[in-house]
């Protein structure tokens, strides 16, 4: 098993971010967790709304980023489905999707997340506090976008009733998807109302036009998500001309800290599960780190950011049980890349203090400057990393997607060129205390890339590959994001080139398995093949 007894420290879903207000300083006040009550468990007339928001948004983030024991957030199990993250054996198994590991995101979302805007929102409305309605509603659109993305059909209209209907029906996903563009107008219209009062919220500090910027987005990304069952050109440009994210002081991103504590975790759950004196728990895919490393006969720019080595060592016999292995892609990368091909299940040796991992970015691990350090001995940025949800460099790529397949506002070519550079800048910007300056990437280095790619972009034949080198950069890009990654793969198949599955993978998931504790007490709700699609993906069944 890939993963190593975490059981040993498993911690509550919640204590991954939990009590991280304590410490994540947005310049306002500190909103006070000390209570010994949930606050989903508070009755409306005593609940406090800071503290009933608070609560929204880490269950939110907890069921989107959460790595921990095989009981996975969203990410996880998108990120491996599309190489970002190592696969471990076949799609479906119990390493990596089951119906047993997705019941804990479920729970998040729906009997924490959404339960407390329920909640939420009428007790605002009570106390007119227009700017809490407007944030909630604007997750509670992000939350069910989500649902409907990873999982298809799923609960809605029947929701959230409690015991007056213990077993709600799914609603088709595009009804869902066009009851969340109202959502988001009264969300909008909420914030800005007239003396609306906004909450000291853990994104974007009350920001009204952060927020809306935010909404904008959304809007943006969902009807692109739509693009291939109708035109959208009209609504994008509409959007796009009322603004969307634009710049990274935008960024729609969680900020972890450094804080490490069994009751409250801050700390990025990716460093949590790798930097700790056992080593890495997760491999890091070859076929990833070979796009970065000699992809394009050169390193990335973001290679020593993105991915971290622990050991000036070549690996051998055990350490490399896929020498002399003619099935896979990679075996060893070269430069001590310890990495593992997509869905390698060979045994798992005890090398957490040699294999690769992740990086300065986005986890808030150690730049690489060639110190091959063990993990358990190099504390970098100290966990304080980011869950990048969506970053201007994603908008730009998802425009240049737009312009080029549909003909919406702007130049594709420039907006590729604008989603590189934004990337790098973010990248190459994090936590620069921790970047050793003998080998950081220089601005030389940088549009070296941007040369390269656009001459790529430039060589394309037509208009297919022209999607392909912008989704491949997109991809490149989203490190730290799988969710999206997912997205992006099943609406254009792209990148064309993912590397092959060396076992056998079985179907690749179009959406994920409905959650074991779902289907065993809802009535109305049978378990699905993961060959069922979301109602947007209407490409051919032979994705892998």
């Amino acid at each position: 098993m890939e993963k190593k007894n975490r059981t040993m420290r498993k911690y509550n879903k919640l204590s991954i971010i939990g009590l991280i207000v304590l410490m994540f300083t947005i310049g306002c006040e500190t909103v006070d967790l000390d209570q010994l009550n949930d606050p989903s468990e508070l009755t409306p007339s005593s609940a406090d709304p800071e503290l009933l928001f608070n609560n929204v948004q880490l269950r939110f983030v907890n069921a989107i980023a959460y790595n921990e024991d095989n009981e996975d957030g969203i990410n996880v199990r998108a990120a491996e489905f599309v190489r970002m993250q190592h696969l471990f054996g076949a799609y479906v198994g119990p390493f990596s999707l089951s119906s047993g590991n997705v019941d804990d995101l479920w729970t998040d979302l729906y009997r924490e997340a959404l339960q407390d805007i329920n909640v939420l929102i009428p007790l605002a409305e009570e106390r007119e506090l227009q700017g809490y309605i407007g944030v909630a509603k604007i997750i509670q659109a992000y939350i069910y976008v989500t649902l409907v993305d990873v999982f298809g059909d799923v609960p809605f209209s029947e929701a959230l009733q409690g015991n007056a209907n213990a077993s709600p029906s799914p609603d088709d996903g595009l009804t869902i998807y066009t009851a969340m563009f109202d959502v988001i107008d009264e969300g909008i219209a909420a914030i800005n109302a007239p003396g609306s009062v906004m909450p000291n919220d853990l994104f974007y500090a009350g920001n009204k036009e952060q927020w809306v910027r935010m909404a904008n987005t959304l809007k943006f990304k969902m009807y692109l998500q739509m693009r291939l069952t109708g035109d959208f050109s009209s609504e994008i440009n509409s959007l796009i001309s009322s603004g969307i994210i634009t710049d990274a002081a935008d960024d729609f991103q969680f900020q972890y800290s450094t804080t490490a504590s069994t009751v409250g975790e801050s700390r990025h759950p990716y460093y949590v599960l790798n930097y700790d004196a056992d080593g890495a728990d997760d491999y890091l895919v070859s076929y990833y780190v070979n796009l970065l490393k000699g992809d394009k006969g050169f390193e990335d720019p973001r290679l020593r950011y993105y991915f971290y080595r622990q050991i000036a060592e070549t690996p051998s016999g055990d350490d490399l049980p896929c020498e002399d292995n003619t099935v896979v892609n990679f075996c060893y990368l070269g430069d001590f890349y310890w990495t593992r091909d997509h869905g390698d299940d060979d045994g798992v040796p005890p090398d957490g203090l040699k294999r690769s991992t992740y990086g300065l970015y986005p986890v808030g691990g150690a730049f690489d400057a060639d110190n091959f350090t063990n993990v358990a001995n190099t504390v970098g940025a100290g966990g304080a990393g980011i869950f990048p949800f969506m970053l201007s460099s994603y908008v730009k790529f998802l425009q240049a997607e737009s312009a080029l397949v549909s003909g919406t506002t702007g130049n594709p070519r420039a907006l590729l060129e604008q989603g590189i550079r934004e990337s790098m800048d973010k990248v190459l910007n994090f936590a620069p205390a921790q970047v050793d300056a003998a080998f950081a990437a220089t601005s030389t280095d940088v549009d070296d890339y941007v040369t390269f790619v656009l001459g790529q972009y430039d060589a394309a034949a037509d208009d297919t590959e022209r999607l392909d080198i912008i989704m491949k950069e997109y991809y490149i890009a989203l490190w730290g994001n799988g969710l999206e990654a997912y997205n992006n793969y099943r609406r254009t198949g792209l990148p064309s080139d993912l590397s092959d599955h060396v076992g056998t993978p079985g179907a690749f998931p179009r959406t994920f398995l409905y959650p074991a504790t779902v289907v065993n007490t809802n009535s109305n709700i049978s378990q699905k093949e993961i060959t069922v699609r979301t109602f947007w993906d209407t490409n051919p069944a032979d994705l892998d």
